[in-house]
């Protein structure tokens, strides 16, 4: 019997040794730090991001950075990931980090998204559609577009036009101020159906919340769609492969972030919250971002994070 016993422990023990366990990330590898430009659309896929990554064993880090800071944070070891790359409007401030092969793209997290000049339903019915549009509306719009943060891409496209004076816009004069700060002149011009061009982008709730008519003619300046992409620094997901592989993986659409941006900024509900409740009511989502990701002690990772979702 000892050596039936035996017997069946060496067999089982080669087995072992053919499907061996996923080896723990390094320990340098298990505090992840994520930059945060404080936009609604960064606040969903963060969210996301660090639930998965708390469940799977994970520490994580958020910190709140300007576009241009969070390149120069990454290729200075001082952030891991960035998952806000709007493409083609970030090229100006990502290009150069890339072509010296400090940060590396690793996968595009959203298409068809759009991100160019916007204006109410009512303002584009009585004319101003296009970009070329715009000059002659000065005066009702006192010379004025609505950008959102300095420093922001959108921001620098819409003051390089109107340097260079394209569409007639050299007169013009761009109010920078926040995503929210923007966003309620916009709520206060429409009930009293004033005109106003802001930055307009999807996805995000002001599509739900606003009838609005996106500009044509900025195809040049803005691109004619939007993508979103995350970004690492050079060397990274080749030293933290684990979380390399998640990221790869982690990709969002418009509806599901549209939806979960909803819930934070109607409900006031903590993004860690609704992105987490998310989750939980979207489980072949979860399962798609974990297939063959691990915990940080390489374990199967989607049991854990079921486990933390309370499933």
């Amino acid at each position: 019997m000892k050596k039936k016993l035996l017997a069946s422990m060496v067999f089982f023990g080669v087995g072992l040794r053919i499907l061996p366990a996923q080896a723990a990330e390094p320990e340098a590898c298990q505090m992840v730090r994520i930059g945060d430009v404080g936009w609604s659309d960064a606040a969903v896929t963060n969210g996301v991001t660090m639930n998965l990554l708390a469940g799977l064993g994970y520490k994580t880090r958020e910190t709140m950075v300007t576009l241009a800071v969070a390149y120069l944070s990454l290729e200075n070891h001082q952030l891991d990931v960035f998952l806000s790359d709007w493409e083609p409007s970030g090229a100006s401030y990502v290009d150069p980090y890339l072509k010296r092969g400090k940060v590396e793209r690793i996968t595009k997290n959203l298409a068809g998204a759009r991100y160019t000049l916007a204006v109410p339903d009512y303002v584009a019915q009585q004319g101003l559609k296009d970009f070329k549009d715009i000059a002659s509306w000065g005066p009702k719009l006192n010379n004025m577009i609505y950008g959102i943060e300095s420093g922001n891409d959108g921001n620098k496209i819409i003051l390089d036009m109107i340097k260079a004076n394209d569409f007639g816009l050299g007169k013009f004069h761009l109010n920078e101020s926040s995503e929210q700060g923007m966003l309620s002149q916009v709520a206060r011009a429409i009930p009293a159906q004033k005109p106003i061009v802001f930055l307009a982008w999807e996805p995000h709730p002001m599509n739900m919340n606003f009838h609005l008519t996106y500009l044509t003619g900025g195809e040049k300046q803005f691109g004619s769609s939007a993508e979103v992409n995350t970004v690492v620094g050079s060397g990274y997901t080749e030293k933290c492969p684990n979380v390399g592989h998640l990221l790869k993986q982690l990709t969002f659409t418009i509806p599901s972030e549209n939806e979960m941006m909803k819930t934070i900024s109607e409900n006031h509900t903590k993004p860690a919250q609704a992105t987490k409740d998310w989750m939980k009511a979207h489980p072949e989502a979860v399962a798609k971002w974990l297939d063959g990701v691990t915990t940080v002690d390489g374990k199967p990772g989607l049991p854990a994070v079921q486990a933390y979702l309370g499933q």
